[in-house]
């Protein structure tokens, strides 16, 4: 199994990830990073664990409020469907569909990867 090296708040973690995901657990972990750095530095294991906390709950705000995003677009697209006005064609409520399946896997992706760094930071 691939390993990787990442930094968050100024400290290396060595993780494991599933081949050929390097580079996404890299983003993620940049993702974090940022996060962290709004959070502020942490002195101490504790604060360290709280600062991961914190940025964990940033990132499940902005997947509320993707997912929030995909229920409206969602809704959309049933609502197009069913009254067939708009003139939408079906390749486009195809692609639509596509993206919002898209965005729902890529938030779980990224939902994951911050459990799975928090079960290591505690």
């Amino acid at each position: 199994m691939p390993q990787v090296n990442v930094e968050i708040n100024g400290r290396a973690y060595r993780l494991s990830c599933g081949p050929g995901e390097e580079e996404h657990v890299i983003a993620l972990s940049r993702r974090i990073d940022s996060h962290a750095v709004k959070v502020g530095k942490a002195s101490t294991p504790s604060a360290e664990a709280q600062m991961l906390v914190m940025s964990a709950l940033m990132l499940a705000d902005e997947l509320q409020e993707s997912e929030a995003k995909v229920t409206a677009l969602t809704t959309e697209v049933t609502k197009l469907k069913e009254s067939g006005v708009g003139g939408a064609p079906d390749e486009r409520i195809a692609e639509m569909e596509h993206a919002v399946s898209d965005m729902l896997d890529k938030a779980a992706a990224e939902i994951e990867a911050v459990a799975v760094d928090l079960e290591r930071a505690v």
